[in-house]
């Protein structure tokens, strides 16, 4: 008789195992939303952020271009000067 209790026992304490690892399974399956929420919104500020570097890089090559032209000219000037 004692060893189908302890058999009891152990299969109690087995379900009990079981349903603690469910029950944590179960959390970090409900934390998977939320990670892929804070993704979302990192690769949206990613964008953000690409698209300014994009504008800066149009800026400095219109800025370089003016300068460049601003220096042929200046040159120009001086060389065919009368």
């Amino acid at each position: 008789m004692r060893m189908s209790n302890t058999m009891e026992e152990r299969t109690a304490r087995l379900e009990g195992i079981n349903e603690q690892i469910r029950d944590r399974l179960n959390s970090i399956d409900g934390r998977f939303p939320q990670i892929d929420a804070r993704f979302a919104q990192i690769e949206a500020r990613f964008a953000q952020i690409d698209a300014r570097f994009a504008q800066m890089d149009n800026r400095f090559i219109w800025l370089t271009g003016t300068v460049i032209g601003t220096w042929i000219t200046t040159i120009l000037t001086i060389l065919f000067h009368h």
